[in-house]
């Protein structure tokens, strides 16, 4: 672990009783007021009315007076780095977000299948217990993406696709994290390699190819659809798989069809396929990046240097790829689309869970989880159930439920203390004072020394050399 890294409070919280404070009721869209929650060993063992009398024996008080409780946030798509200790770790907890689904971490972006390489998951889990270094609960971490399988054909699909899973259950791999979208391997092969992944035991999610059959790869078991962008083309009923990407999304927006849009919802929901929008990067990014001003966010301030300008040359780029006048608005509608899907799969009973896709450009770890709570709010979704899919959706998707999700009696004591009642305004999640993390407090203080830190990470000259060594090694995709 390099020096710098940030270690979490050497001791653990103890037994507490919480006093003072309303708790949050995501599940019923209603708040509790003048609450004491009592916590042992890191488990909510009672919960309490002010007015009742209670043993405060061997307890620490902590007044909560003005506080609002409410379960800690998990992000269920982003992506570590070998720096992430140093660089986000720390903005995560301090952005209130605990737990995280990484879907590809350093060495996703260039490692070979075969090899069967140390992962930074492992060895960070290590140092959080033996060297205190602070990092969120990382549920599960993908080396390995599925982009391209060369020498795919009709003949030899099912043993490529049978030869691909079994390499990458030899690699422990958790889940089989699909991105075929621009490859060449017909849809057959992707009905395969799931097939084969349910035979192994794995299940297989990510990117959802425009050239499936939705309904076929919910009945083989996808678990999880990422980005907005991918369901945009299964609503219509004759897809359009070439042309330029503006042709191609001018066809898609003018050939939606509800009836098509409500069988896919409806095959999600009957099959049990969650669904990750991503709005803060899916599609927004592309038209709002024509923005004056863009490149410049108070934010920028926790992004290291080079990855910065990357984000910066990449916007660039972008916009010069482009005649503005005619792809502006389209890509505003195409990201304004995204959001009227989410609203139709929230409404059809698809679940929905929240991520950021943490890594790509113009997106900052943590506190863009706040942000795609905003989004999703904005995609017709109430304050409680946006929350609800950082908290209990995310909990259920790991059949964790009777330890997360909530502020409740057994459950463990992953929470947060915010100064404002998210429940009046989906802004109010970012007014954290206290973060209850795997048995440790973190107040206000705790929370701007995390972030200064990682201010001053991203712009020392150290962590630029380092940062840029990375991406030699290892490669990292454009958006980075």
């Amino acid at each position: 672990m390099p020096n710098e890294a940030y270690k979490a409070h050497q001791h653990s919280l103890g037994n507490v009783v919480i006093t003072n404070c309303t708790i949050v009721d995501i599940q019923n869209n209603r708040t509790h007021a003048n609450r004491q929650i009592t916590i042992k060993g890191g488990i909510i063992t009672a919960i309490d009315s002010m007015s009742a009398s209670i043993s405060t024996t061997g307890l620490e008080i902590i007044d909560a007076r003005g506080s609002y409780a409410i379960p800690s946030l998990w992000d269920m798509h982003l992506h570590t780095i070998s720096l992430s200790p140093q660089l986000h770790f720390p903005l995560l907890i301090a952005s209130g977000v605990t737990h995280v689904r990484d879907m590809g971490d350093g060495d996703s972006w260039s490692s070979d299948i075969d090899n069967r390489c140390v992962r930074d998951k492992a060895r960070w889990e290590d140092l959080a217990k033996n060297e205190n270094l602070l990092m969120p609960n990382i549920m599960e971490a993908t080396s390995f993406h599925v982009e391209e399988v060369d020498g795919v054909n009709a003949s030899n699909g099912a043993a490529k696709a049978k030869e691909l899973v079994e390499k990458l259950k030899a690699r422990n791999e958790p889940f089989v994290k699909v991105q075929l979208e621009k490859s060449n391997c017909p849809p057959e092969f992707f009905y395969e390699v799931q097939k084969h992944a349910k035979q192994a035991n794995m299940p297989t999610l990510g990117h959802l190819p425009p050239d499936v059959e939705i309904h076929t790869v919910c009945e083989n078991g996808f678990k999880s659809v990422e980005h907005a962008w991918a369901l945009i083309p299964h609503c219509v009923k004759t897809k359009k798989l070439d042309g330029k990407d503006i042709e191609r999304k001018t066809y898609e927006l003018q050939n939606q069809d509800s009836t098509v849009a409500r069988q896919v919802f409806e095959a999600m929901k009957a099959h049990g396929v969650y669904y990750t929008p991503t709005h803060v990067t899916s599609n927004r990014k592309e038209y709002l990046a024509f923005e004056s001003g863009f490149n410049e966010n108070a934010n920028n301030k926790y992004v290291e240097s080079v990855q910065l300008w990357l984000w910066k040359a990449v916007n660039w780029l972008h916009t010069s790829g482009y005649d503005k006048q005619k792809a502006e608005p389209v890509l505003k509608q195409y990201y304004e689309r995204g959001l009227r899907i989410t609203h139709l799969a929230h409404h059809h009973g698809v679940k929905i869970l929240a991520g950021t896709d943490a890594i790509d450009r113009n997106v900052y770890y943590g506190i863009s989880l706040h942000e795609e709570l905003q989004e999703l709010v904005k995609a017709g979704l109430t304050n409680a159930e946006a929350l609800q899919t950082a908290t209990i959706n995310a909990a259920e998707y790991y059949g964790l439920s009777h330890e997360y999700g909530s502020v409740a009696v057994g459950k463990k004591s992953s929470l947060l203390l915010l100064d404002k009642n998210p429940l009046e305004n989906i802004r109010n999640t970012q007014s954290i004072n206290t973060v209850f993390h795997n048995n440790k407090r973190y107040d206000f203080n705790d929370i701007g020394t995390m972030k200064q830190y990682v201010m001053q990470q991203a712009k020392s000259y150290g962590m630029s050399c380092k940062f840029l060594w990375n991406i030699l090694k290892n490669g990292m995709h454009l958006d980075c």
